[in-house]
């Protein structure tokens, strides 16, 4: 956190100083700076007013457009706002395309990344593959390791949803490397925490703990903008592992999300806490948090709860929604436990037949990727014919 804050007294400096000085361009360039510091460690909410504040002109030079909407960008998406957030970063893109010498590939790289990132959130993850490959020449190019880190995160996160978990792990490696040579601590966590993410999926518990305590001790402890990230990710080892701790964990996690106005990290904190009140045998709770940060992916999570809850005609309606939308943007892995679910609703709602055959195409699915965890729960719930607890090992 010092990092940030050292950076942040340097740019105010800046700042107050083309103010005193009149330039209204660099006002706009250092503004949209210190914005992007700020959001890593006190929150948006002064970053929002700084760009209110200094907007850009119709004079202003395309480097301070594109960083202006790229800082707008960043505070958009981090509270949710994932379609501003898109609207921001193409216009940082076109801003960027103008910009003369090598800062144009490390801005490109910047927005591209942006895009593909709030398109996938958006709902429109067959869009943000594209964006997200377009992204990785200009990071190379440009030879920023941080950019490079972030660019290859978004990488990471596309492979992992579509159901290429090799390729994820393998490109998630790749950027903590990178992210260890940096020397930033937070941007090492939040790598350590999305492996031991991917480790769950494959079924690999020593290799996602190992991870996720490291993620822990190294931003789980200070107030930063990986720090929800990092105790999630423990977490939710304990939740898959049935060890005790995830509770207080994600009541951490949450209260740093919220302090941050993190969106993206509170959505990560709050499916966490309904897959353990399902667990628990809270499933009105679970409905009752999912019902207030619901987004794409998470439906299966709201069919098992209602499942749980003792409705299991509304749990395969949710699946059956869940299945068409995630089939048309090719979001395998949601595909997987939404078939998974499915056939556990089907079953309870006593149509046997029609459950065998949904497991079997949510086996099929999963072993097709290959994804170890969803073959296990395929395995478990067709097995019981009945509620199978979202998130076993």
């Amino acid at each position: 956190m010092a990092r940030y804050e050292d950076a942040a007294t340097v740019l105010r400096e800046a700042l107050d100083d083309m103010v005193r000085r009149g330039d209204a361009d660099g006002q706009v360039l250092a503004a949209a700076r210190l914005s992007d510091v700020l959001m890593k460690y006190c929150g948006t909410e002064e970053g929002e007013a700084l760009l209110r504040a200094h907007p850009p002109g119709p004079d202003t030079p395309a480097l301070a457009v594109a960083t202006h909407h790229l800082a707008a960008g960043s505070l958009r998406f981090v509270t949710g706002r994932y379609e501003e957030a898109h609207a921001s970063a193409r216009i940082a893109q076109e801003a960027a395309d103008t910009v003369p010498g090598g800062e144009r590939r490390g801005l490109l790289a910047r927005s591209l990344g942006m895009r593909a990132t709030s398109l996938a959130l958006a709902g429109r993850f067959d869009l943000a593959r594209p964006a997200a490959e377009r992204a990785l020449p200009h990071a190379e190019a440009y030879g920023d390791q941080e950019l490079l880190v972030t660019t290859l995160s978004v990488l990471r996160e596309h492979a992992r949803r579509s159901g290429r978990l090799a390729e994820a792990v393998s490109t998630g490696r790749r950027a903590l490397r990178l992210a260890e040579h940096t020397g930033d601590p937070t941007a090492v966590a939040f790598e350590r925490a999305n492996l031991a993410e991917l480790h769950l999926l494959l079924r690999e518990f020593a290799e996602a703990r190992e991870h996720a305590e490291a993620a822990a001790r190294e931003g789980g402890s200070q107030r930063s903008w990986c720090t929800p990230y990092a105790l999630a990710a423990l977490a939710r080892v304990r939740v898959r592992t049935g060890e005790a701790g995830a509770g207080e964990l994600l009541d951490r996690a949450g209260r740093a999300a919220e302090a941050q106005a993190d969106r993206q990290a509170l959505h990560e904190v709050r499916t966490a806490q309904a897959e353990l009140l399902v667990r628990e045998g809270r499933p009105a709770g679970a409905l009752d948090l999912l019902g207030r940060d619901s987004g794409p992916g998470t439906a299966h999570l709201v069919a098992w709860a209602e499942l749980h809850a003792g409705r299991p005609e509304a749990a395969v309606r949710r699946a059956a929604e869940e299945i068409r939308r995630a089939g048309q943007v090719g979001e395998r892995l949601a595909e997987t436990e939404a078939r998974t679910v499915l056939g556990a609703a089907l079953a309870a709602c006593g149509r046997r037949q029609a459950a065998d055959e949904e497991f079997g195409r949510a086996a099929a699915l999963a072993a097709e990727l290959p994804y170890p965890a969803g073959s296990f729960r395929v395995e478990q719930a067709r097995a019981q014919a009945g509620p199978v607890l979202p998130g076993a090992p």
